[in-house]
């Protein structure tokens, strides 16, 4: 086996390691603090790397977690899960290429990886069609300090940069040639961990005051959805209705200011059922507070909308938010010629239109914004309702579907980043559980198990102010981005590292990631010890 050879084996079990450890980070295990030392094997797994071993550490490390992150697709198909995980894949895979032009430089290898793992979680998190936040390295914080805070200065990404940041102080530490070099790395550990400790951390500005909110969640029963969003298995809509009709009937010897009834609530479309729409509103008025329901409404016959309606206390709709991010091949079909390749997408019959504009809805002089399941993963969605005045963020979801999975467990985790990015509490609402009342520090409380009856109900606080993420975190997410290019184009102009003579640098001073030398020894020969 030549060095060459032996290096690349253990610099891609160096990056298995890593995607595996990386899994402890989320649940069902969501230890956070294994993510500070989850991807220092794959930090030195890059380190002094060809550009081609680089991209193959980023593969392997990348298919290693997101195997396991993203389990819960299966449970659509295993097409759904392999396309996705390959599409994922390919982001880390660009993060191998380019941190390993990157490491040839102590700069390059403490700073420079970090941004670029930054950059590329932004990339995946907007594209293609609209990205996918799941499973970004930052949201392993979510359950508090010391680094939680930084999410309120530069959102997820920036914390996860800073989590990636220990890593490769750390990695530093155990592969620098000099003492010097692993005394700065020690420091920027050190600070790090410490330095959001000073970081203020809470609500955004004083609380303006609060507001009484009840969330209803019914016990739908495992396996009421079908594997698509808003499809049920049978004529259960009608008992899961009047569950939400009787726990809301319940509140009206002491009414909350706002009752929300989550995402898919009312399967059945209210404005074109005149009997439903009346079970409704006299609901509604017998509780004489304003409701924010979701409902599946008809559009032309052809499509759907999933949206969220505000019934005032008389029971009439007062106004309606259409959610805006779909989700691809859940909720819509992009490309509908695949329907002919695919037989599989024919199990999503409609497809569903999207909302052009956030909507703030108004309840006891209050300015909610409700984000619908999916669109919560979203940063910049979210702070688009916060732009517009939101005092509240209510996220109302359904994730039914996918049973006991971890994902209800960490799409309140999402939640918990939010409600820290904007200074916002954040009512997680969930028809099936998980639902909980979430502060501006992500903190939880009220947390509700899974497929159970349950109300939720707080005086949560309302915050005018805004966040420095709140403000400009179009700018801090374009300053890593531009941060990263600049790393990029350095390390592959041969700023951070020297000329490449050789398929494999491996200097006196890198890591050695070489066999023993004993095992480079030839083989011996069979001509005899008098061959030439």
């Amino acid at each position: 086996m030549t060095p060459e050879t032996w290096r690349l084996r253990w610099r891609l079990c160096a990056a298995v390691l890593s995607g595996g450890l990386l899994l402890l980070a989320f649940p069902p295990v969501d230890v956070r603090f294994v993510a500070w030392i989850a991807l220092v094997p794959l930090a030195l797994a890059v380190r002094g790397a060809t550009a081609r071993a680089g991209a193959l550490a980023g593969l392997a490390a990348g298919a290693a977690f997101f195997g396991g992150v993203l389990y819960w697709i299966a449970s659509f198909g295993f097409l759904a899960w392999g396309a996705l995980l390959a599409l994922m894949v390919v982001f880390w895979t660009l993060f191998g290429w380019f941190a390993a032009w990157s490491s040839h430089s102590f700069a390059g290898r403490i700073a420079g990886i970090p941004l670029l793992f930054g950059a590329l979680e932004l990339a995946r998190s907007r594209f293609p069609l609209g990205g996918f936040a799941w499973g970004l390295l930052g949201s392993t914080q979510h359950d508090g300090l010391p680094l939680l805070p930084v999410a309120r200065v530069g959102g997820v990404v920036l914390l996860g940069v800073v989590v990636m940041l220990i890593n490769t102080a750390i990695a530093e530490v155990i592969a620098a040639p000099g003492i010097w070099r692993r005394a700065a790395a020690i420091v920027v550990v050190a600070a790090a961990v410490a330095g959001p400790a000073l970081i203020p951390f809470g609500g955004a500005g004083a609380a303006t005051g609060t507001l009484d909110v009840a969330a209803i969640q019914v016990d739908v029963g495992e396996g009421t959805f079908g594997p698509h969003r808003g499809e049920r298995i049978g004529p259960e809509d009608i008992k899961i209705l009047d569950g939400f009709i009787g726990a809301s009937r319940a509140l009206s010897s002491d009414p909350p200011d706002l009752v929300v009834w989550p995402e898919n609530a009312l399967d059945r479309d209210p404005f074109a059922d005149p009997g439903l729409m009346s079970q409704i509103s006299s609901t509604v008025q017998e509780v004489d507070r304003p409701f924010l329901v979701g409902a599946i409404l008809d559009a032309n016959g052809r499509h759907f909308r999933n949206s969220l309606l505000l019934f005032g206390a008389s029971g009439t709709v007062d106004d309606r938010y259409d959610k805006q991010q779909l989700v691809p091949f859940g909720e819509y079909v992009p490309w509908p010629s695949l329907r002919r390749v695919i037989p599989a997408l024919d199990q999503i019959p409609y497809d569903g239109l999207p909302g052009s504009r956030p909507v703030i809805f108004s309840a006891g002089g209050t300015k909610i914004g409700g984000v619908i399941c999916f669109e919560s993963i979203f940063p910049n969605l979210v702070r688009d309702f916060v732009n517009k005045g939101a005092q509240l963020i209510v996220v109302a979801t359904n994730n039914a579907s996918f049973g006991r999975s971890t994902v209800s467990r960490e799409h309140l985790a999402m939640s918990q980043i939010r409600a820290v990015e904007e200074g916002r509490t954040v009512v997680h609402a969930a028809i099936s559980g998980i639902s909980a009342i979430v502060d501006a520090k992500g903190r939880v409380s009220q947390k509700t198990g899974l497929f159970r009856d349950a109300v939720i109900r707080a005086d949560v606080p309302l915050y005018d102010g805004r966040t420095p993420y709140g403000r400009f975190g179009d700018a801090i997410e374009l300053g890593i981005a531009a941060a990263a290019l600049a790393v990029a184009v350095a390390g592959i102009a041969g700023v951070f590292g020297r000329r490449r003579d050789r398929r494999e640098v491996v200097a006196a001073e890198e890591f050695d990631w070489g066999p023993p030398v004993d095992s480079l020894a030839p083989e011996p020969s069979d001509a005899g010890p008098d061959a030439p």
